[in-house]
């Protein structure tokens, strides 16, 4: 039945000019059919007489167009009572019914949509992702419940309308987004308790907690939260497959019903990239559901770790400072070596060599000095000798030497090469003053300064730690020493080196990146996601300036673990990346590839799909949530043997249809009837015209 029933109720002409030019109109057309039909013709008055009306009528209405007239039209109309018939159509529902008791289930809730219906009543159906037209079209195949979502969802789409209530079939299981039970809703819910609320003999996987991203070679653990109900006393064995095979397994002694049982496993990250386990619990006999008894876990395995070469010209206490903080990570290995103490050579390669008043008095050694050559490093000056340190770095030049100044610290706020938490900045306050080389100074290079030096309450220019980032390698200064005071200080006061660790900590994270200098990268948003959202591509093209640059085609090939590929095009966008749905659980890697600056550059990845099994993990109904949702909303709870009773509860409200009406309004130029009257005013004359022997 339609939802509105109308009937037009007003028509108008409106015109943003004034009433007289109407009169106008009519006094051009009547001019012209005088002045053109006034000469003796050799016709008959009545024919000349016609001709001259259908000229003057038309002139009239073509000048009448070009005032720019409106149509509005006013439409009222009846808006029906509209009741929405919200169905939870999750996994979890059908998994607790005999399939023939839940057809009959879905044919109950026909019957009640079709008696609504016959009331005179608007339904319309809404599942937990879009409207239907029918029950018997809906899928129960959602793997996660929002019941929250979908309230307001309902609520949003017809706000402004005639909506009396919303009846919500469900069993209460949610497991997805906020909690329904406290919401705030401006419609009654009268909802329907569906599913078993008796707890099944079963055994599932509550949970999975692991690293998500480990580094090649190193173990990691994997703890198995396994939820038992009914199986108290007995034992259950745990199992983790790998490539199809069990690499790890454990017995669990199952203790307590409706209890958490753990089992943990160390395991091995072999190779780089996205790594596949599958933990699964063996089934006893009598477990209600084994689909929730097995769950798949990826992880990303990196390359190795970051080494870091602490260089010092002798033992220093801020070269306990700085490896307390790079320690902390846990991807980076510090290497030491101290001049005239370490007898071996470091090994490298090295992604951040760290020089501690070094170059100085002594030439480096020539391993040190290859080192440096193709190394990000920062240099850390000291007061003395400068000179070898101006002859390395790439930043910043001391002219002049022989005096000290006592400076404190100020974060630059205009620095944008990494972010330092504003809250902890009131704590640089209180750092003792450093000993600091005075003397002009030159930049070098284009340079970033992170902190400034602060003579008192003067800020300066002068730098304290300065950054430069080349198209090869990255260098910093820190203008002095002794900042192992600012983290002890820090300590004394906070109980916490919190700003300390920050400053450094992002400093060296920084500069022991190296920078992806492609003119084609091409990423994903993160490395795993789940089946039922879209995996994103960000996908950067840059030109020679080293420019981000758009509108390029890129080629994208994806492959599964089986080796089955899927290829795709599209051009790369500013506004939107793109986004591929639909892919099935599993490892997939990926090769892309374009043509920028008229060489063919490739981009490789990968990453994981995981299934978003939600509702596998319970299935016992909570019929006590939906109690509240109804309570909260001023609606009923009724059981699933009272389906039969919606109609007589909907019907009780005696709700009325609602007047309304709309407007329309459009240029009368638009209307097609306008133009067929020209046409026939037109026509009509010419073949009068034509008819009389004349044009």
């Amino acid at each position: 039945m339609p939802l509105f029933q109308s009937v037009l109720a007003k028509v108008s002409i409106q015109t943003e000019s004034s009433a007289w030019f109407i009169g106008l109109c009519l006094l051009a057309g009547v001019v012209y059919a005088y002045i053109l039909y006034s000469k003796k013709t050799s016709w008959g008055k009545k024919v000349n007489t016609t001709l001259g009306i259908l000229r003057g009528v038309l002139v009239a209405i073509v000048a009448f167009l070009l005032l720019g007239p409106m149509l509005n039209q006013v439409k009222f109309f009846d808006e029906k009572p509209v009741v929405v018939l919200a169905i939870d159509n999750s996994a979890s529902l059908p998994a607790t019914y005999d399939s023939t008791d839940f057809v009959q289930l879905k044919t109950r809730l026909e019957s009640v949509q079709n008696e609504l219906e016959a009331a005179d009543i608007d339904v319309r159906i809404k599942s937990l992702q879009d409207y239907a037209p029918t029950f018997q079209t809906v899928a129960f195949d959602q793997q996660a419940t929002n019941l929250q979502s979908l309230l307001k969802g309902i609520e949003t789409d017809y706000e402004q309308q005639n909506l009396i209530g919303v009846v919500l079939a469900s069993d209460g299981i949610h497991n997805y987004g906020r909690s329904p039970q406290f919401m705030t809703l401006n419609m009654p819910v009268y909802t329907v308790g569906l599913g078993d609320t008796i707890p099944a003999q079963d055994l599932s996987i509550k949970s999975i907690n692991y690293n998500k991203v480990v580094y090649e070679g190193n173990r990691f653990p994997l703890n198995v939260e396994v939820f038992n109900n009914g199986f108290v006393g007995q034992s259950a064995e745990v199992q983790v497959l790998k490539e199809g095979k069990v690499v790890k397994s454990q017995r669990l002694q199952l203790q307590g019903d409706e209890q958490i049982n753990s089992a943990e496993f160390i395991l091995d990250a072999e190779k780089v990239g996205v790594e596949s386990f599958r933990v699964q619990v063996v089934p006893l006999n009598g477990e209600s559901s084994t689909v929730n008894n097995s769950r798949n876990v990826f992880l990303e395995v990196v390359d190795s770790k970051q080494r870091i070469l602490v260089a010092a010209r002798a033992p220093h206490p801020d070269i306990k400072a700085l490896t307390s903080v790079i320690d902390k990570n846990e991807g980076t290995e510090t290497v030491l070596y101290i001049e005239s103490v370490t007898d071996v050579s470091p090994e490298g390669p090295f992604d951040l060599i760290i020089l501690h008043q070094l170059p100085g008095f002594n030439e480096l050694p020539s391993w040190l000095n290859s080192w440096i050559d193709n190394t990000n490093t920062l240099y850390i000056t000291g007061t003395e000798n400068l000179q070898p340190i101006n002859e390395r770095n790439e930043v910043v030049d001391y002219s002049s030497y022989g005096q000290t100044d006592n400076v404190s610290a100020n974060v630059n706020p205009n620095f944008e090469l990494f972010e330092v938490d504003d809250a902890l900045l009131s704590r640089m306050e209180t750092y003792p003053p450093l000993t600091v080389p005075y003397g002009q100074f030159t930049f070098k290079n284009a340079v970033e300064v992170l902190l400034y030096q602060k003579i008192g309450n003067i800020q300066t220019d002068r730098p304290l730690i300065s950054i430069y980032n080349s198209d090869e390698r990255k260098s910093a200064v820190f203008s002095g020493a002794g900042f192992w005071k600012w983290r002890l200080q820090e300590f004394a006061l906070n109980d916490d080196q919190k700003l300390f660790d920050e400053i450094f900590g992002k400093l060296v994270q920084y500069l022991a990146t190296k920078d992806d200098k492609r003119n084609f990268q091409i990423n994903t948003t993160t490395n795993q996601y789940f089946d039922n959202e879209p995996v994103e591509f960000i996908s950067d093209v840059y030109n020679e300036l080293f420019e981000k640059v758009y509108d390029y085609s890129i080629d994208l090939t994806i492959a599964d673990a089986q080796g089955a590929r899927q290829e795709f095009d599209y051009v790369n966008s500013a506004s939107r990346n793109f986004q591929l749905s639909g892919l099935t659980p599993g490892i997939y890697s990926f090769s892309a590839s374009s043509t920028v600056n008229g060489q063919r550059e490739t981009a490789q990845g990968t990453f994981s799909v995981e299934k978003l099994a939600l509702e596998d993990i319970n299935l016992t109904a909570n019929h006590q949530l939906l109690r509240n949702i109804a309570n909260n909303s001023g609606g009923q709870y009724l059981e699933e043997a009272s389906i039969s009773s919606i109609t007589e509860m909907i019907t009780a409200l005696n709700a009325k249809p609602i007047s309304r009406s709309d407007e329309k309004l459009q240029l009368i130029l638009n209307n097609p009837l306008i133009l067929i009257l020209l046409l026939i005013l037109v026509s009509g004359e010419w073949f009068i015209r034509k008819y009389n022997g004349t044009y």
